[in-house]
């Protein structure tokens, strides 16, 4: 994509978001802030606990790495991943690489970016549950007066994301990347990028071995690392019952589960808008208005959901800087390729 049309779709959500916070007045969201107070406190001291269960996801699949580096250190390189990522809009995929050179010196290049991908693919399945229990939540939560089309929507939604997990099980069980390179190879326009990525076939192939031993041979971790990511979200959940708590209001658990749920599912559909500027406030607006509530208090709670976003991001720059000085000499790498299993 273009940068102009990078700036053009910026603009778009930036006038969005505008829009919304002068049809709610500055003057009503800044008395909303200030009734926060310090509530802002344990809303971002929330994440840290997010962070943290991800981290011993990520452990787990370096499980069978006596040089993996300690859960410390991979808790902070995932902290500052996070911020690399949402400083890359489009794909938020920038502290990947990030990732792999951290871990290299302790894995090696090849373990330690088979690692990030396995992790990174844990993260997304788990992201898809997360969607798939939203949904799900939504069929029963939602007031009987809702359009029509909101139904229909949510059940074409429900069929897409089954879908998706058919499609991730079997990625876990018998590898994609080079499925993907041999799907480039035959498909129009993408077949010239094949050709450069085909000296790395053996590199792909390793990976995939990475990824596929780690569901058949260590099932037992991979379904606690799948549980962890889900608590994860789990308890990322409780900061819109804090947040919309600290405005005076109420909401239980399990509907805020669902609009955050919900909310993902939108905000990854609209993955093309960068920094999600606009897009989130749009579907916390109009999420809240379908459950029944003031969508002034949606809106709000992007708002806030913003600050802790920016708060971590600071914090994750400032660790890069702070993990710096603890590297070590790289680790050798991993043994030549092992052709693929018949």
């Amino acid at each position: 994509m273009s940068r102009t049309w990078q700036l053009a779709l910026f603009v778009l959500g930036a006038t969005v978001f505008g829009y919304l916070v002068a049809q709610i007045g500055i003057t009503e969201l800044t008395a909303d802030a200030a009734r926060t107070g310090l509530m802002f406190v344990p809303i971002v001291a929330l994440y840290a606990l997010v962070y943290a269960c991800s981290a011993l996801a990520w452990q787990l699949t370096m499980a069978g790495d006596p040089q993996r580096p300690s859960y410390w250190r991979t808790f902070a390189v995932l902290i500052s991943s996070g911020a690399l990522n949402f400083l890359t809009p489009l794909i938020n995929a920038g502290g990947e690489p990030y990732r792999v050179a951290a871990m290299a010196p302790w894995l090696g290049k090849r373990r330690a970016a088979g690692s990030v991908i396995l992790h990174r693919m844990l993260h997304s399945f788990t992201y898809v549950l997360i969607w798939l229990t939203a949904v799900l939540l939504a069929f029963p939560l939602l007031p009987r007066g809702t359009p029509q089309i909101v139904w229909v929507l949510l059940g074409v939604v429900l069929v897409l994301i089954l879908g998706i997990i058919v499609l991730f099980l079997s990625a876990l069980r018998r590898g994609m990347l080079e499925r993907i390179l041999n799907w480039m190879e035959r498909a129009p326009f993408v077949n010239r990028l094949a050709v450069k990525v085909e000296p790395h076939r053996a590199l792909l192939i390793e990976l995939d071995r990475q990824i596929t031993d780690f569901y058949h041979r260590s099932p037992r971790r991979f379904v606690q690392a799948i549980a962890l990511e889900y608590l994860s979200r789990c308890i990322f959940m409780v900061e819109l019952v804090l947040i919309v708590a600290s405005l005076g209001f109420g909401i239980d658990y399990l509907r805020a589960f669902s609009i955050g749920g919900l909310e993902a599912i939108v905000s990854n559909a609209l993955f093309f808008v960068p920094f999600e500027v606009g897009a989130r406030e749009g579907a916390f607006f109009l999420l809240f208005k379908l459950f029944g509530m003031d969508p002034q208090v949606g809106l709000y709670t992007s708002i806030v959901g913003r600050v802790r976003d920016f708060a971590w991001i600071a914090g994750g720059l400032v660790l890069i800087w702070v993990t710096g000085g603890g590297s070590r000499e790289p680790a050798p790498s991993a043994a030549p390729p092992v052709a693929p299993r018949v």
